[in-house]
Parts: structure tokens; sequence; C-alpha cells
């Protein structure tokens, strides 16, 4: 069965128009399987049956009280069956079935009329005349009108043909990760726990390793099936059943999530698009309590409008949902809402995206934003934006997206504002000028109050901007660098034009400094001796050393002795010449070797352990490899 391209037909429609009758017709299974289906007479949970290799249906409940089984075989549908009884006509749960799958963006379709042998022909060519004002303007617009009945099976077989030899398109978008939403779960004597559903994006492998949420544990594929035949493959659109294999104890249910172990996760909050139905006596208001539906989930949550503090039947808008419980999400999944009571589907929409920030001013802000995205591409590309100092790369964008990294490149170059920097890191212009200018302002603020500062190190600006990422910070400051907006001398960061600017008694004082240490040698100055010697104050002194030591000019040893770098250098020198001949070194040898007393030659054997070159052994020195 791998390999073979599968399409799922989902039979809608009121209770009692026929649709279970209709499914064992065509395929002779009764898809009512559950004692309480049978002794009701109705379907309660979703059943399936197969028509041929290529082809599953799904029977959904008619009744209101379980729309949620409805939603739950809708979310996986390529093509619906709106089935209507003759004698009925249009009922309310054939409207809200039809607007359910026009919310869940349904592409393709039939309308079949059953029951057509309890009413004369007149009455059918009057229903059918309702049918077409009915679905004028829809998916079902201009679609095959079949003339059925399940008892008597006239016009059975011409339906079925259409079915097997129809042209089935793919509307929906595969983002290359394996997903589905559980429909059902059983325990298999000998087998264990198995869960069906429909595949609907990716593909799924003997021996995968898969992740169940909400539980968010890890489970192994050891078995599939599709059409009831053993397989070792299935690809998107194919009907599941999945023998899992855990090393703990899950409870699964229906409306768990089985995918990638490295994709897809919870969420509490949802920016959406939500189209209220016009048939509806009154809108959605601000902060009311809904049911929403989700593949087989159902949570309840509440709405926060953007725009107002109400939605009017028929018209659309962008909205925060707050869901009670972490719900399972991806962005442009299809979802319902439904009233919390009485029960009765007010409308739905899209998954925009998840960014929530503090305030709901900015939350406002960003969800009229989103929402007014003309396109899939603008509308990703605000998603990228949104992340500011903290962008994506191309794998966490990957996994915020749920799409594989291959297809996520491809669809990047619709987007012609972005930038990738190191082809790693993806920003947008106005991104890319945003950061730039923050970072640039810390400088310029850093430089105006520490004019004496050669300038920063990393660690320093991500103290000050705590949101951003590490590595990110280092690609970033590279690009600056290549742009001519800042510099760097060792590890210090500073702006391209800055320069330590001394007076020129300051410059006089610091030449003749240098000059006095380079004398010195090793038989240094302590910070008193050069306050006494050059007669200037202490502040004065302190703050023309720490420049210089910026400038690595001298060095400062103990917070109090201060040598020129070139004399440091020189006894560097020196000492791995010695270790040359040498294994070891005491103060005595060093004092001989340096020409300097003990007051300079512990301080300066600690210097040469501290930055490495040497390690003290009891009295001695050894060189370090």
């Amino acid at each position: 069965m791998s390999g073979i391209t599968q399409n799922i037909i989902g039979l809608s429609g009121h209770i009692d128009h026929g649709k279970t009758s209709l499914v064992k017709a065509l395929t002779g299974k009764d898809t009512d399987n559950l004692k309480e289906e049978i002794k009701r007479g109705m379907t309660i949970n979703i059943g399936f049956a197969f028509l041929s290799n290529q082809i599953t249906l799904i029977d959904v409940p008619g009744h209101e009280r379980f729309i949620k089984n409805m939603v739950a075989g809708v979310n996986a549908i390529d093509y619906a069956l709106l089935v209507i009884a003759a004698d009925d006509g249009i009922m309310p749960q054939t409207l809200e079935h039809f607007e359910i799958l026009k919310l869940f963006n349904i592409k393709d379709g039939c309308v079949v009329i059953n029951k057509i042998d309890t009413v004369d022909i007149d009455w059918i060519d009057l229903i059918e005349s309702e049918i077409l004002e009915l679905v004028e303007g829809s998916f079902l617009e201009n679609k095959h009108i079949h003339r059925v009945s399940a008892i008597t099976m006239e016009g059975i077989e011409k339906l079925k043909n259409e079915l097997n030899n129809y042209n089935y398109k793919k509307y929906k978008n595969d983002c290359g990760i394996s997903r589905i939403f559980i429909d059902r779960v059983f325990t298999s004597k000998g087998f264990g726990s198995v869960i069906t559903g429909t595949i609907i994006s990716g593909k799924i492998k003997l021996g995968d390793k898969l992740k169940i949420l909400p539980q968010n544990k890890e489970v192994k594929v050891r078995g599939l099936q599709t059409h009831n035949e053993k397989t070792n493959l299935l690809e998107v659109g194919s009907r599941a059943a999945i023998n899992i294999q855990s090393n703990e104890k899950i409870n699964i249910e229906r409306g768990n999530h089985i995918s990638h172990k490295d994709y897809f996760m919870v969420h509490e909050y949802a920016v959406v698009s939500i189209t209220v139905l016009s048939n509806l006596m009154s809108g959605i208001k601000n902060n009311e309590r809904f049911r929403i539906y989700c593949g087989t989930q159902e949570v309840m949550a509440r709405i926060l409008i953007f725009d107002g503090k109400k939605i009017d039947p028929g018209n659309q808008s962008g909205a925060l949902l707050k869901f009670e419980k972490p719900i399972i999400l991806s962005i442009n999944d299809n979802y319902i809402a439904r009233k919390y009571s009485p029960l009765i589907t007010v409308g739905g929409g899209k998954i925009l995206d998840f960014n929530v920030f503090k305030k709901w001013k900015e939350n406002k802000k960003y969800i009229k934003q989103i929402y007014n995205a003309k396109n899939k591409s603008e509308q990703y590309e605000i998603i990228i934006a949104s992340r500011a100092l903290n962008p994506f790369n191309y794998k966490s964008l990957s996994q915020y997206l749920n799409i594989t990294i291959n297809k996520l490149q491809d669809f990047l170059q619709t987007i012609n504002e972005l930038i990738f920097l190191e082809n790693e890191w993806i920003l947008t212009k106005k991104q890319i000028d945003d950061n730039t200018q923050k970072i640039i302002d810390y400088f310029e603020q850093f430089h105006k109050n520490n004019p004496y500062r050669k300038g920063v190190i990393k660690e320093e600006i991500l103290n000050y901007i705590k949101i951003i990422d590490f590595n990110f910070l280092d690609v970033f400051l590279q690009y600056l660098l290549k742009n001519n907006q800042l510099k760097k001398s060792g590890d210090i960061w500073s702006l391209i034009s800055f320069e330590i600017s001394l007076s020129e008694n300051d410059s006089k004082f610091t030449s003749s400094l240098l000059k006095q240490l380079e004398d010195c040698n090793l038989n240094t100055l302590t910070i008193k001796e050069i306050i006494d010697s050059l007669k200037q104050s202490e502040k004065t002194v302190k703050r023309l050393l720490s420049i210089e030591v910026e400038n690595n000019n001298i060095v400062i040893i103990d917070s109090n002795l201060v040598f020129s770098k070139k004399s440091i250098e020189n006894m560097i020198k020196l000492v791995k010449n010695y270790f040359k001949q040498n294994a070891t070194i005491d103060i005595k040898a060093f004092k001989v070797l340096t020409n300097t007393s003990r007051k300079y030659a512990v301080p300066l054997l600690e210097y040469l352990d501290k930055i490495g070159l040497t390690y003290r052994q009891k009295n001695e020195r050894k060189l370090n490899h």
C-alpha cells in the first residue's frame, strides 16, 4: 500500500438523512459499530469504510450534540459528500455541516439527495432547486447533484463509479513533517496500543520515533496498517492504524496528536482570524467563552477582539484566543468555534500566530497587523520581524512553523524583504535596520558615559540587551564590522568613529609615564610612586592608567605595580628561553634572570601563573605545555 495516493471522502449532513446507509450501500460495510449507535440507530462516533484501496469514506455524526465528532472527521477530508434526505430537505444540521465544511476550507465535493424512493419526482426537483440556491457561490456550486436511494440502490452504482474515477486534487498543504490527530485508540491483544487517524502531513515509516502530545512522550512505530493491510510506509492523506511502543505507560485518548519528535507543541494562546456565521441572531462579544475544535481536540477558550467589543454576524476579524488548557496547534490550522450553551456553531477561521506580548496595546497592534496580511508570504514576514533582537534561524523557524527546512528555504525565496546572515539567521530589512540602530544607540551612550574607555566586550552588550541571542550577537557584531559601523581591537568593540581624546596635558603626562616605565623595566613604580613623582592627582593618574591599560600599553599587577607592556613581553621571552635549558625556575633564579628584586619577582611569577605560562609546584615553577 505504500506509495499509493489515498483520498479521503467525508459524508456530512443532518441526522437520519442516511449517511451511514449510503456508506453501507457503497462499500457493504456498516460504520455504526458501537452498541449504543446500533441501539439508537444513529451515528455517534466517526466511522470509516473503504471504497477502494485509494479511497476512504468517513461517516460523521449528524446530531447537533456530536458536532465535535463531525469536526474530527472533516479535519482530514479531501472531498465532501453533503447528504440531504429527499423527504426532509435542508435541515438545521445540513446548514451547520455545510458552514463547517466552508470554514475548514474544503475545496471539492458534491451533493447527494438520498431517500428518493420515499417521495415523487416533483418533490425531488423542488429539493434540488433549494440545494442550488444553498450552494451558490460556494465550493459546491456547479458540482454534481446525485439522486440516490440507499435502500433500493437506485443511483448508487453511478455515484460509486464517479467517486472511483474522479480526478481528486490535493488542496491541503503538506509541510513535510509527519502529523496525525488521533481519532481512535484501542488495545490489541499481543500488540498493545493502536491509534488511528489520517496523516495530514509528512510520512510515517516503521521504526520511526514520534511524539505524543500533549503528554510530550516519545513512542516508537512498531506496526503500520492502512485499509486493513500491513505496510512499512504511509504518506500524507493515508488512513493509518499505528501500533506504538513506549518505555512508559501513556494514557492516550482521542484528541491527542502524534508527530515527528522535534516538531509541534502545545499553546495557551493563539492569534487567529475568525469569520462569524451570517445566519446567527447575534454576533460574538469580547471575552465570550467558546468551545474550540481543531483536529480531534475540543478546548474551552475566551476570545479577545482587537477592534471593538463585538463581531457582528457575517463579519470577520482578528482576535486572540486564550485557551483554558493547552492545545496542539500549528500556524494555518483551521478551527471551529461553538457556543458553550446552546451548542451552536458561531464561526471559525485560521491560526495566524502564537506571539503574545505583555501589554494588550501591543497585542492589539500585532493582531491587526498579521490579520491584515495579504498573503502567506506577508504573514510569515510579520512573524519573522516580530522576533526583533532574538531572530529565527533556519532550524528554529522550521520548528516554529512546523515545516521542513528544505520547504522553508524554498518558500522564503518568495519574500523579497529578507536578509540572511551567515546563511543561517533570518531577518527582515526593517529588523536589520532596527537592530542596527539599537546597537549603535547603545555604543553612543556608552562612549558618552565612558569617554576614556576603549570600548566594551561582548558580555557587556549582552548584559545590557538581555533578550538578544548570544550566538546571533556574534554574527550581528561581525555584520556591523563588515559594514564599517563598528571596529574591534582584541575582544574590545567600539564605534568605528570612536577614539579616546586626551588633552595636551594628559598626552604629555602619558608620554612621560610610558618612558619612565620603560626605563624602570621590571623594577617598576607603584601607583603611589607615580602620583608622587609626576605630581598629579590620584584621580587623574588612575584615569590615565586605566586608558593605557585599555590601549594595551601597560600592565598593572596586584592592583598596584605598573609595568610597561614592552617590559612584560621581554620578560616572557626571557622565561621561555630559560625553560629551553631548564625544567624549573625558582624565585632566586628568576631574580637573576630578570635582574630584579624579590619585591617584584614574587608578583611577576604569580602573574605568569595567572596567564597560564607557568604553574607552581612547591617552591618552583614549571612551564605549561
